[in-house]
């Protein structure tokens, strides 16, 4: 299994983001399969299949008895049991792209243009795996901080929260909200809504608009890094239309010069966008500051941070 320490785990990673994004693990899930039968159904080339296969005997994800092969206990958990402390499901599929785009950092020196990459359904379903676990780590303590001495009905919009990662956990929390996404998202996701939740999808791209409110708590998670200064001041002027009188914004993301991983995190989105970066909170504050927020505070959440700011 993965050991930082090991040289060859970028190797493993890859081996076991390609069974997981072609379909060969999901196949070995429902039942075990002959080499014959995971060519046949996944259109593999068998020389291909047979050595990866048995490279993923001896990493300990597969176990083969006769002519069949099968998941290991270890990696039904890791990759099935959400129950299981080793899991981290899909998202395994989101890193075999971050090292992918990371493969080509010596032509992005040159160029200044991020990595080339095209996506399918499966890296969009490995992206939102990996955001929602990394979601479930902070969501609570998150949305204790961002309602802090506001009602219940607090009217919240969540800009690009189509995965309902913290959608819910502020719904739970007795929050009204409504998610601002790009049509596609609000299409599949809309569907997830339970009955009991108070929450409303409202389709649209946020870096041209952002829903009329008036919200009293607008939640940014994840975004500011995707974009850089001209992008991030035009969505917080968007956002502080958006707001009554007195409403916050909160913005959750990884602070440079804070937050141990916000360096090594800019690399990420230097690979991976036109424009985006991690930013220090002298410039946040100073974005915050020209969009028209006044009183910009930061609170400390494991190695993130929210930026909140008010309306006035």
């Amino acid at each position: 299994m993965p050991d930082l320490k090991n040289a060859m785990v970028p190797q493993e990673l890859l081996v076991v983001g390609a069974a997981l994004k072609t379909g060969v693990f999901d196949l070995l899930n429902s039942k075990p399969q002959s080499i014959e039968k995971i060519c046949s159904k996944l259109s593999m080339d068998q020389r291909s299949l047979w050595i990866v296969l048995e490279a993923l005997i001896s990493l300990g994800y597969l176990e083969k008895k006769e002519d069949l092969y099968d998941l290991t206990k270890d990696a039904r958990d890791i990759f099935y049991n959400e129950n299981s402390e080793k899991y981290v499901g899909y998202s395994i599929i989101h890193t075999f792209n971050v090292i992918k785009s990371w493969s080509q950092l010596p032509e992005v020196l040159k160029t200044g243009k991020p990595a080339k990459r095209t996506k399918d359904q499966m890296d969009i379903k490995g992206f939102m795996y990996a955001m929602k676990r990394s979601a479930q780590q902070v969501a609570e303590e998150l949305v204790h901080v961002c309602l802090k001495d506001l009602p219940l009905g607090t009217r919240v919009i969540d800009l690009g929260g189509g995965p309902l990662n913290y959608a819910r956990p502020f719904a739970r929390a007795g929050a009204k909200v409504t998610v601002q996404d790009i049509p596609e998202v609000c299409k599949v996701m809309c569907s997830e809504i339970l009955p009991e939740e108070n929450i409303t999808f409202i389709p649209g791209d946020f870096t041209e608009a952002v829903a009329e409110g008036p919200f009293d708590l607008a939640f940014l998670g994840n975004i500011t890094h995707i974009y850089g200064e001209k992008e991030n001041i035009k969505l917080f002027e968007r956002t502080h239309q958006s707001l009554a009188t007195g409403g916050r914004i909160a913005i959750l993301d990884m602070v440079r010069g804070i937050s141990p991983r916000a360096d090594l995190f800019g690399v990420n989105m230097l690979v991976n966008t036109e424009t985006g970066g991690t930013w220090t909170l002298e410039q946040y504050t100073k974005w915050l500051t020209q969009a028209g927020f006044t009183d910009v505070q930061i609170h400390i959440l494991q190695d993130r941070q929210i930026i909140m700011a008010t309306k006035v």
